[in-house]
């Protein structure tokens, strides 16, 4: 290999990162826990605690800060300049609490829990939860109009329906549209200081006040979980139930569930499982950039195939990705995994910044963060064009993916 090669150029950089850079160094996979959740024998809820205690002073989640304002009486949330992380023990935590609240009360083996809202570390707490309670995730389309998600949520007949408070409206008219109510609406990414959340709130005990129907909040689950034993190893009888059903956008009609068995999922735990995509995965630290609904199965790897490799995920802290330069600025990734759309985005930041000056290696560092060592597109095709630039800006080969929504990758690198 020359030493001016691509490959000889990118293996100095990440020897630099190892040794300059103590996040990078500190999020290098652990090979005992890696091959400890690789064991064959293992059931999806025990790989997952595997992860979770393997890994527990590591920081698993970041989601923006925010600092609250009040003016003219109302408080709202603002933005900070920062990620606040949780610990892989701090969401083992959360996530056995709300198992534990959850439990036989409504919640049954192989019972489904419908999820509504943008991934975060909430959304991530219930959809964990439910490989606890041997349940079934039903990751439901926020960008869906209600006549798609009505005909899946009568399919699927949820017992728990969660959904973050900025989609709480549409949670409640398909609980009044259900032939069979759940028996619970679990409110999460709510925060009590801002008004207009506790207003949304208010309205949508309201609205179902004349139901079945419990309301409660994330943090109401937890308080009562914390006081109960968490579930442990628990699965359906069958010999691979069915842990996640992955919707279709009903563009070809009504909605089609992908159905994913126990054994799939667990295998989006495993280091191991994900080299599919890239034979770094699972090797190098991973600190990513979340920011694909958890509808879409690109989505859901980018999530926990770095939490399997016990690195640290940050949320976009916007789903119309509104502050998406900011979040990537902030959260300087190791691994880029992204859709052909972001790249186009940071390839007009590209040439607008170049405008003024700017040189692609001061780009790489402020607009990248300079510490990326892998990088993938996936889920459409992306032009070959496009294609070129990022391989030039990134001084490294792309790897391109191509897959379905609901299905994941189908083929990689042709």
């Amino acid at each position: 290999m020359s030493n001016n090669s691509r490959e000889a150029r990118l293996e100095r950089r990440i020897a630099n990162l190892y040794n300059d850079d103590e996040q990078f160094a500190a999020a290098k996979p652990d090979n005992a826990v890696s091959e400890a959740a690789g064991q064959p024998d293992l059931h999806l809820p025990d790989v997952v605690r595997t992860i979770m205690e393997g890994y527990a002073n590591r920081p698993a989640l970041g989601q923006r800060a925010v600092e609250y304002v009040t003016d003219a009486g109302r408080t709202t949330a603002k933005l900070a300049p920062r990620f606040e992380t949780v610990t892989y023990g701090e969401l083992w935590e959360r996530v056995q609490a709300f198992a534990a609240a959850l439990r036989s009360q409504p919640v049954d083996a192989g019972d489904r829990i419908a999820i509504l809202g943008f991934t975060s570390v909430d959304y991530t707490v219930v959809d964990v939860a439910t490989t606890q309670l041997g349940a079934v995730s039903v990751p439901l389309q926020t960008s869906a109009p209600q006549a798609q998600l009505q005909p899946i949520v009568a399919e699927t007949e949820p017992v728990v329906v969660a959904s973050s408070v900025d989609y709480l409206d549409d949670a409640v008219e398909l609980i009044l549209a259900a032939a069979q109510e759940p028996a619970r609406l679990i409110v999460f990414d709510f925060q009590p200081q801002v008004d207009d959340q506790r207003e949304a709130l208010d309205a949508a005990k309201a609205r179902l006040a004349g139901t079945s129907v419990v309301v409660e909040t994330m943090a109401d689950v937890l308080t009562r979980g914390r006081t109960l034993d968490a579930p442990r190893g628990v699965t359906s009888a069958d010999d691979d139930p069915i842990s996640l059903l992955v919707y279709t956008s009903g563009s070809t009609g009504a909605p089609k569930g992908a159905i994913y068995p126990e054994s799939k999922v667990a295998n989006m735990w495993r280091t191991v499982a994900n080299s599919h995509w890239d034979d770094n995965q699972g090797v190098l630290p991973a600190i990513s950039l979340a920011f694909l609904p958890m509808s879409h199965v690109m989505g859901r790897g980018i999530l926990y195939g770095a939490l399997a490799a016990g690195g640290t995920v940050n949320f976009a802290a916007r789903s119309d990705l509104s502050t998406f330069l900011e979040d990537l600025a902030l959260t300087r990734p190791t691994q880029l995994s992204f859709v052909p759309r972001i790249w186009d985005m940071l390839h007009q930041e590209y040439l607008s910044q170049s405008d003024g000056g700017a040189t692609v290696d001061e780009l790489r560092q402020s607009l990248l963060g300079g510490r990326f060592v892998t990088a993938l597109t996936g889920s459409a095709p992306i032009s070959p064009g496009l294609t070129t630039w990022v391989e030039e800006c990134l001084d490294m080969h792309l790897l391109e993916g191509y897959g379905a929504t609901e299905a994941g990758a189908v083929f990689v690198d042709g």
